[in-house]
């Protein structure tokens, strides 16, 4: 073989090393690898925090990690800023006067969105000197979404009323679903989801099963909703907090009331000179364990109130200290429609905006 093709050749090689170099990346591109842990915390950033508070009866103190846990394993982060617990000797969280200033300082907070109550109880009806004397400065702050329900229903008043902020009637943070399957112990809102709070409120709510309890009930109706727990809605009557009702559609449940206690309540409901909505939804007042038959009694002295007065009455047993909590908006409008041919009337409201 010649020098000269040896040169040649080796000249030929160089070239075609040249070109491959040009058209052939230094290093094959490696796919990313899906970080799906870091999905998930993208996932869990998407969704709010949640501020707890307390404002009526002690708590548990170990249950704020299950509830933290819980909130967590869905995605929501937990904030205990305005958890201030020192319990006083009729069992409230702390004194009035420091519940009331906690409770403003969370909402006129403008960092705070949501604020879920941990637990109801009793307590709350006497921050409310507190609460009204401070209105204007509450109500200069950003809106905030108050959820709850039992003794948070005096909180609700105020909110929906004197600040003109809409809440949802839903879930305890210590009472729901998850919290149930965490831990097994209270039975209260356990098929109940957290969830489900905020698909109310960024979807409204449709329920059907709305019971008519008289004639004037099928006429359907439109208002305001308001309301909650009818022993706290009861020590507002007479008072200087407590509100019209005419343009109302009022939501009404209890606990640890016999239907005979009921009854009388709502003979004063029937005789006061106030209390004239535009109609009323009854829930749950029986116990999670009640028999049928005691079921039956409290239905019954619901419908005898609903035939001695002029306005709709509907029973719609799935609120309240049952077992099911579903969640409603308050201070946000609602329809219920009905026809003659069903049994049953729908409730509709919109998504909360703010």
């Amino acid at each position: 073989m010649s020098r000269s093709f040896i040169i040649n050749l080796l000249a030929f090689a160089s070239v075609i090393s040249q070109a491959a170099a040009s058209t052939i990346p230094a290093t094959i591109p490696v796919p990313p690898i899906t970080d799906h842990h870091a999905q998930k915390k993208a996932n869990i950033a998407e969704k709010p925090k949640i501020y707890l508070i307390a404002s009526s009866s002690q708590y548990d103190e170990s249950i704020i990690a299950q509830i933290r846990k819980t909130f967590d394993q869905e995605g929501y982060a937990i904030d205990t800023t305005y958890l201030d617990q020192n319990p006083t000797p009729l069992g409230y969280v702390n004194t009035d006067k420091i519940r009331a200033e906690t409770l403003i300082k969370a909402l006129t907070d403008n960092n705070v969105k949501y604020l879920w109550f941990v637990k109801g109880g009793s307590g709350a009806l006497n921050l409310y000197p507190y609460l009204y004397a401070n209105r204007k400065k509450v109500s200069a702050s950003s809106p905030k979404i108050l959820i709850g329900f039992s003794d948070v229903t005096v909180i609700h008043h105020y909110i929906n009323n004197d600040i003109n902020w809409p809440s949802i009637h839903g879930v305890l943070a210590s009472y729901n679903k998850e919290m149930y399957e965490l831990n097994k112990v209270e039975e209260i809102s356990k098929y109940s989801s957290i969830n489900e709070i905020f698909q109310t409120i960024s979807g409204g709510v449709t329920y059907s099963g709305i019971e008519p309890m008289n004639l004037r009930a099928f006429e359907g109706g439109r208002g305001i909703l308001n309301g909650g727990n009818l022993t706290l809605v009861q020590s507002l009557f007479s008072t200087r907090y407590e509100k019209k009702y005419s343009n109302k559609i009022m939501l009404l449940e209890d606990i640890n009331v016999t239907y005979k206690q009921l009854d009388r309540t709502l003979h004063q409901l029937e005789y006061s000179k106030n209390f004239r909505p535009k109609a009323v939804i009854f829930g749950q007042f029986y116990e999670i364990n009640a028999a049928q038959e005691e079921k039956e009694l409290y239905r019954y002295v619901i419908q005898a109130f609903a035939k001695r007065v002029d306005y709709p009455v509907y029973y719609y047993p799935d609120f309240g200290h049952g077992t099911t909590n579903q969640p409603f908006i308050l201070a946000q409008r609602v329809s219920i429609s009905c026809n003659h041919n069903s049994r049953y009337c729908s409730l509709t409201q919109p998504p909360l905006t703010l």
